[in-house]
């Protein structure tokens, strides 16, 4: 069997031989004609679920990709996405399910050939959680340029960060992308982003309850792409607790309901905020992407909001 494998792999062509290598997936094609959408690369929370890799979600600009968090697992739907160089990371905050893929995806691209530094941007406290981060991987660097050399880039390791107020942090090439505070106490700071290009509107939530704050800063977007929680589906889940006399589990799962957004005051704020298309993310609980599932979770959505709703799956592509 080994045989037969290593003959197939001698009768590939060269380009074929290395995206064989690189995991089938051929690098994606950017139009720089093209407007603003988005790629959901992790929907879930930080409780395991194979399904679902934690927050990230890619920004695609024209010819250019954003990543709006890097949480755990996501460059495995990164990959599949076929994208390999990132233009700017946005953090919304600094849970460990928001940055911990950081390292492994600046590692991939060093591995497949990037060679510049990636700007990273994020409020108060980027500095201190991506040095934490490049920390953990000085030793395999050290590793890696002794063994390949100038072949592998020391500067993609490094990124450039810098730390931001709310407001508009960049504006290049007909994109303007805004931060903007959402509520998420007692994690402060946190916020989302706010992308404008080509006349249209995506805002990124981040982790955040119903507040006015996040509301005004979403009006009249094209599409939101937003964290959500189904409080109802907890309230079994609270009753078993109870009864079973476990009041330690029955306060972390109160606690969690508390400071993210539920998804009937989700449907009501973007309505009123003019909200043309919602999509899903950060899903709580993390349901399994399926038809049922996910007819369950917005049960009752559609009856406060008139637009479209898309409840995200990793690799899910949106368009406003």
């Amino acid at each position: 069997m080994k045989f037969v494998a290593m003959l197939v792999l001698l009768c590939l062509t060269p380009a074929a031989l290395a995206q064989t290598f690189a995991g089938g997936i051929a690098p994606r094609e950017l139009d720089p004609a093209a407007g603003i959408s988005v790629i959901l690369l992790g929907t879930g929370v930080p409780l395991a679920n194979p399904q679902r890799a934690t927050a990230c979600t890619a920004v695609i600009a024209g010819d250019r990709i954003y990543l709006v968090d890097t949480g755990r697992n996501c460059l495995i739907p990164l990959t599949r996405a076929g994208i390999q160089d990132i233009d700017g990371i946005f953090y919304t905050h600094y849970h460990s399910d928001h940055f911990i893929g950081l390292g492994e995806i600046l590692l991939n691209m060093a591995i497949a050939g990037s060679t510049d530094s990636v700007p990273v941007h994020g409020p108060v406290g980027a500095i201190e959680v991506v040095d934490g981060i490049v920390a953990t991987y000085r030793l395999d660097l050290s590793y890696r340029l002794a063994h390949h050399g100038d072949k592998f880039s020391a500067a993609v390791m490094q990124p450039r960060v810098t730390e931001h107020e709310s407001g508009v942090v960049l504006e290049e090439n007909g994109l303007k992308v805004t931060m903007f505070d959402v509520c998420h106490a007692p994690i402060t700071p946190a916020v989302g982003y706010r992308f404008e290009y080509q006349g249209k509107v995506i805002a990124i939530s981040g982790d955040t309850n119903i507040c006015p704050a996040y509301a005004e800063s979403v009006r009249d977007a094209d599409l939101l792409v937003s964290e959500v929680e189904n409080t109802q589906l907890f309230n079994a889940a609270i009753n078993a607790a109870r009864s079973a006399g476990n009041a330690r589990q029955v306060e972390m799962i109160e606690e969690g309901i508390e400071y993210h957004a539920d998804s009937l005051e989700l449907a009501r704020m973007a309505q009123e905020m003019g909200v043309k298309k919602l999509a899903l993310t950060h899903l709580f609980p993390s349901i399994m992407p399926t038809d049922q599932a996910e007819a369950l979770f917005t049960r009752g959505m559609s009856d406060l909001y008139k637009g479209p709703i898309v409840v995200g799956r990793d690799g899910m592509e949106v368009a406003p």
